[in-house]
């Protein structure tokens, strides 16, 4: 028997009511909108942002909602004390609390943009806010070989740099950018942790799925012409930028 650590990408649903029924309709609409992305996807539910009692959510409910709709219950953080007793009744796992959670929202499709000069380029706004600042990072990873279907490549408070092709069904994360010197297929996360200044660049778009501190486009519903060619991607706001290289 051997027990090792392994990152893997974990959604964070934030209930903001006790609304079951239209939690698992939006959720719903969300899994038809990229079922490759969702479907079979792990789930933490968050209720720091319950605006309910959480002593009348039903939890069962929910869990049973999920199963349904394809998505994996892993388990539920920032709920009250008092309400630990009937999340356990029901199934759930309690998880430890997370500082900076990050929301996975789908991003509007934004036209497509030229890169400016990079002396022309504004500075990026710092964030203030203590509690959604991220960590600096502190190291780069470099993946020399290709990345195949069905493996997962992390780099945890780093940059990550890959000098061969990425294939599709992969996934490359990385809490800071990420740099593919050839084919980009798969679905690539930068800024995992919520770093909304991580960038995306690439040599030949071909990617599946694209995402920065948790704002998600596929690449066909992207409204560009440079599916194939040398981009680069950027988060504006809540919408996606694709550039030209």
């Amino acid at each position: 028997m051997q027990l090792k650590g392994e990152m893997s990408m974990l959604n964070v649903l934030h209930i903001q009511d006790n609304d079951v029924g239209a939690i698992c309709t939006e959720l719903e609409q969300k899994r038809d909108d990229a079922p490759q992305f969702f479907m079979q996807s792990p789930l933490i539910i968050d209720g720091s942002e319950l605006s309910g009692n959480a002593l009348e959510f039903d939890f069962s409910a929910l869990k049973e909602g999920l199963l349904d709709l394809g998505f994996i219950p892993v388990g539920v953080r920032n709920f009250p004390e008092a309400a630990i007793n009937i999340i356990r009744e029901s199934g759930w796992a309690i998880m430890r609390a997370q500082q900076a959670p990050s929301n996975i929202t789908k991003s509007e499709p934004a036209e497509e943009n030229s890169v400016q000069e990079a002396d022309q380029q504004e500075e990026q706004p710092q964030n203030t806010n203590p509690a959604t600042q991220v960590a600096p990072m502190i190291s780069a990873m470099t993946v020399n070989k290709p990345v195949r279907s069905g493996q997962q490549v992390y780099a945890a408070n780093a940059d990550m740099t890959v000098l061969a092709p990425t294939s599709a069904g992969s996934e490359i994360m990385a809490d800071g950018s990420i740099h593919i010197y050839g084919a980009l297929r798969g679905r690539v996360l930068a800024g995992a942790q919520g770093n909304e200044n991580a960038r995306i660049y690439c040599q030949s778009l071909q990617a599946e799925l694209v995402a920065i501190a948790g704002r998600y486009q596929l690449l066909d519903e992207l409204d560009t012409n440079l599916k194939g060619k040398p981009a680069m991607i950027r988060l504006e706001g809540e919408k996606l930028i694709v550039e030209a290289l």
